[in-house]
């Protein structure tokens, strides 16, 4: 009798408990320091086996970012030269899109709110800074000074597009990694005025931004097609509106 209990016991499916902690089925701030702490190497592993390159000096680290009196409530990340940091503030639905069940799926219609996905995102920013290091240093191909370092910290604002491409390019990385749950219909900015307005700064800069950059890094491949657009001007207002006319204009590199 004892040992057909046992047997019943083992054949019974054990629940699976989140390895991280959770509030209200979220993740915690403890539990996002530890999964970075724990998992930082792995989604370098991982990112480098997705892009098919190698990421240099990249370090990867949760903070609360609201300590030094600013933060955005759609930033959660943010990204130094070589230092990755990603918000501990309890804003996230689950540490990975996978653990996610189908039923809570089919209840978001997009979302990004995914800590492996707001790693990625910065990992991304990393390989842009990368690869631009990569053009000047072994490529001779220029560095548009919008995308330049020194130029974006020490001279006056060169306009949204270097921004606009930058944060599209992530989040492009984001969606093909099946990281991120994207919008069936992405919202499309008609006028100048639809680039300013404050509400319109996720839709325009994260996903509309994706938009604009895919068929084009899908066409050239993600390393050639990042360092063609760093090697060119970024996008005016006017060319965000209008994408052919940017991309008509780009100097292909070899």
């Amino acid at each position: 009798m004892a040992r057909s209990f046992l047997i019943l016991l083992l054949l019974i499916p054990l629940q699976e408990k989140p390895d991280y902690p959770l509030k209200n089925g979220r993740p915690t701030s403890r539990g996002i320091d530890l999964y970075i702490e724990e998992n930082a190497d792995r989604l370098i592993s991982e990112y480098q086996n997705f892009v098919g390159d190698s990421l240099f000096d990249a370090w990867i680290y949760s903070e609360n970012l609201t300590k030094d009196g600013y933060y955005d409530s759609y930033e959660l990340g943010r990204y130094y030269p070589n230092e990755v940091f990603i918000t501990n503030a309890e804003v996230f639905l689950a540490y990975e899109l996978a653990r996610l069940t189908s039923a809570d799926r089919d209840t978001l219609s997009s979302t990004n709110l995914f800590v492996k996905s707001a790693v990625f995102h910065e990992l991304t920013h990393h390989y842009i800074y990368q690869l631009g290091i990569e053009m000047i240093h072994r490529d001779s191909i220029e560095l548009d000074r919008a995308y330049q370092t020194f130029f974006r910290i020490y001279s006056a604002p060169l306009g949204p597009g270097s921004k606009f491409i930058e944060e599209g390019i992530c989040e492009y990385v984001c969606v093909r990694m099946d990281e991120i749950i994207s919008p069936k219909q992405v919202y499309i900015p008609q006028t100048l005025e639809d680039l300013e307005l404050k509400e319109n700064q996720y839709r325009v800069f994260y996903k509309y931004a994706t938009h604009y950059v895919s068929t084009f890094l899908d066409t050239t491949g993600l390393k050639r097609g990042i360092k063609t657009l760093l090697h060119n001007p970024p996008p005016s207002p006017g060319e965000i509106l209008e994408p052919e006319l940017f991309f008509a204009r780009l100097e292909q590199i070899e």
